[in-house]
């Protein structure tokens, strides 16, 4: 089933990340990618935040109450791709409600929509998806992430939880 799990042990947390991380070398291999390495997913190197506002490491948001409008948009180089699996926030009273999820720049097929509201009731504010409902964009695919508050509009700090993988020294020097 599509969408969010919202109880997760820290043991169902790490088998979907070790399984998302498995996922992720093994499409590496499969399409050729040289020394692939998986990393954490960084908000304005990989996902081209449009929405995002702040420094390039800093997940923050400037969402519109009751509309989804576009905060990540782009196109995985020929050597990158990525998944999603996990959501958190950091703010005292999250404001995002739903998270639209396209394949293709101009929004070519939805592939899920997460409702997130049950998520921030729980103490730790995150929720995890099962890794078979993993957000998952290959290389040379386009994406769109839109984004929608409640009803107060203003700045969100959602944390999109994921993994890239891209050949080792493509963002990250290698040690000598």
């Amino acid at each position: 089933m599509p969408g969010l799990r919202f109880e997760t042990t820290p043991d169902e947390a790490a088998r979907i990340e070790k399984a998302v991380i498995a996922r992720l070398l093994s499409y590496a291999r499969e399409k050729g990618i040289k020394d692939p390495i998986v990393r954490d997913l960084l908000p304005n190197e990989d996902l081209k935040g449009a929405g995002e506002v702040g420094s390039g490491h800093l997940w923050q948001q400037a969402l519109s109450a009751l509309q989804y409008h576009t905060v990540y948009s782009g196109e995985n180089p020929d050597d990158r791709a990525f998944a999603i699996f996990k959501i958190a926030n950091t703010k005292a009273v999250p404001l995002t409600v739903g998270i639209k999820f396209y394949d293709g720049i101009g929004r070519t097929a939805l592939k899920d929509i997460w409702q997130c509201e049950h998520a921030w009731l729980n103490p730790d504010k995150e929720a995890h998806c099962d890794p078979e409902n993993i957000m998952f964009f290959g290389v040379s695919t386009g994406y769109n992430i839109d984004i929608m508050a409640g009803a107060t509009s203003g700045m969100d700090n959602l944390i999109l939880g994921g993994k890239v993988v891209e050949p080792k020294g493509k963002t990250i020097t290698p040690k000598p």
